[in-house]
Formats: C-alpha cells, sequence, structure tokens
C-alpha cells in the first residue's frame, strides 16, 4: 500500500470506519482512489470514482450500516453526525471530505458538477456532506435547493441532523425550512440548532399554521407548541388552551402544559394554577422536546 493509502487508512475516523466494514480488495481500492486525489483532483476522475463505487464496494461481515461514535469534525468547524449511513453513502461523503481546498471557484465549480448530475443516492451523499465542504458559505443556495427539493430522502438529509442550515442560513430561509418540515412530517426534534434559532416570526407562522390545521380538523404536531412556547400571545394562547382541552393528542396536551409552565405570558400561567395542571406535564422526560432542555 502506498503512503497515500495508508495515511488515509490511519488518519481518518471515516476512513477507519469503511475499513472496518470492507473487504481488503474493495478498501484497497477505495483507499488507493481517495489517496491519489491529492494528486489529481480533476472532475473527471471524482465523477468517476464517485459514481462507480456501488460496484466497487463490498462489505465484510460486519452489518453495513455504519455509526461513528463521535462527530466528524469539518474544516468549516461543523460537524458530520454519522447514524446508520450505508457503506456507499459513507465512502461517498469521505471522498468529498478528501477533495483538496483548490481555489474556490474551481471547488465549487466541482462540487456543482457532482450537483448536476447526480441520482438520488448520490444526491443524498452530496447534501448530507454540506457541513464538511470547504467555503461554507457559497452552499447556501445549494442547501435552499435541498430544501425545496421533492425528493423525500435529499429534504431529509438537509432538514435533519444537518448543522449546516443552522449556521448559515438566514432567518427567513430558516423558518421557511423549519415550516416545510412541518409540511412534510420531518422529525422536527432532530434539526439542530432548532432552539437556538427559534424566533418569534417563525411562532407566528406556526400559530398561523396550527390554526389552518385546527379549522381542517387533522392533528397538530405536538413539537409546534414547544417552538411557540417562548412566544405566546394572546392568538396562540386562545388556540392552545382551547386544545390543551379538546385534543386527543395526550402528547399534545402535555406540549401545551410545558410550554405554559416554560412561558412568561401571565395568562399561561394563571391557566395551569385555574385548571390544576400536574406538575408533571411541564416535564420533558420521554418527550420529543426533551433535548430541547440539554
Amino acid at each position: 500500500m502506498d503512503v497515500n493509502t495508508s495515511s488515509v487508512a490511519t488518519d481518518d475516523a471515516i476512513g477507519k470506519a469503511l475499513k472496518s466494514h470492507l473487504n481488503a480488495p474493495a478498501w484497497q481500492w477505495l483507499s488507493s482512489q481517495v489517496g491519489g486525489l491529492a494528486d489529481n483532483p480533476t472532475p473527471g476522475v471524482i465523477a468517476r470514482v464517485f459514481t462507480s463505487l456501488p460496484r466497487q464496494l463490498k462489505s465484510g461481515d460486519t452489518p453495513t450500516a455504519i455509526s461513528l461514535g463521535e462527530p466528524y469534525e469539518g474544516p468549516g468547524g461543523l460537524s458530520l453526525v454519522v447514524t446508520e449511513w450505508s457503506v456507499v453513502k459513507l465512502a461517498r461523503v469521505w471522498l468529498l471530505t478528501r477533495i483538496p481546498k483548490l481555489d474556490e471557484a474551481a471547488y465549487v465549480r466541482l462540487i456543482e458538477q457532482l450537483f448536476k448530475y447526480g441520482e438520488m443516492e448520490e444526491l443524498v451523499a452530496l447534501y448530507a456532506a454540506l457541513p464538511v465542504y470547504h467555503y461554507p458559505e457559497a452552499w447556501r443556495e445549494r442547501c435552499k435547493e435541498g430544501i425545496r427539493s421533492n425528493i423525500g430522502s435529499v429534504r431529509h438529509t438537509v432538514i435533519v441532523n444537518n448543522p449546516y442550515p443552522a449556521r448559515f442560513l438566514d432567518e427567513e430561509s430558516w423558518n421557511q425550512m423549519v415550516l416545510k418540515a412541518f409540511f412534510t412530517d420531518e422529525d422536527i426534534a432532530g434539526i439542530t440548532g432548532l432552539r437556538q434559532r427559534n424566533n418569534l416570526r417563525l411562532a407566528q407562522s406556526l400559530t398561523d399554521y396550527a390554526y389552518e390545521r385546527h379549522a381542517a380538523q387533522r392533528e397538530i404536531n405536538p413539537m409546534l407548541w414547544i417552538l411557540v412556547g417562548p412566544f405566546i400571545g394572546e392568538r396562540a394562547f386562545d388556540l392552545m388552551s382551547q386544545l390543551a382541552i379538546e385534543s386527543r393528542q395526550p402528547l399534545e396536551r402535555q406540549a401545551i402544559a410545558y410550554a405554559f409552565a416554560h412561558s412568561d405570558y401571565d395568562p399561561a400561567q394563571r391557566y395551569l394554577k385555574e385548571h390544576e395542571v400536574p406538575a408533571s406535564f411541564s416535564e420533558s422526560r420521554g418527550t420529543p422536546w426533551e433535548a430541547w432542555e440539554q
């Protein structure tokens, strides 16, 4: 094994994980291809390796879903969270992390070429790598495009467990993303930076959305009230106090009680006392918003 191959095998958490999940020939091919990128990071070479990974990689006897014990730190200070990824997806992202930092125009053009011609699984890997690309500010529009995607797996990859949107999207784009997550029934609690980026305009938009859902007699995701909670006003309170009694979702009633208990809105505090809401309803243990307090 040459020097490049050896180094990528030992100095990189993703490389170590892949090596343990691949048979010897597959790992030797992959590490050789990745190790050679430093000398020849041309679009043609990268595209060829990127698209050929499913044919080349054969897993060993170990499970093919890979999780990393610690987040993988990217060059821009963001972390890549790897949980139950396929070998091919992780290998594609690893390949992307190993592309040298060319000048910005050349680097962005190279990555965008992969986005332009990528099929669904390739796009999932490309969007998953948003936290680890060089020149992180350059990917804002690409991030927004992923959020708008009609491909559910692509949209999920950008919205859930991805730190890029919270760091680089402006407030309007961030709010649109969170609303999109509610519209498409994403894992709201899994949105990185949700509490830190919560804001009044988002809470107002979510309140409007809740009124629409209620009027259509459709269930409301309880996480909506957790986001509205710090910004409760008269309009939100009217619907929340109604649903605290009428909702058929125990978790929604608990979310409203939690939001009231952690709000400084006087009518919400009076509601809890007048209705003798159990203190346990204001706790988060075992709920989707448990991480909210951490």
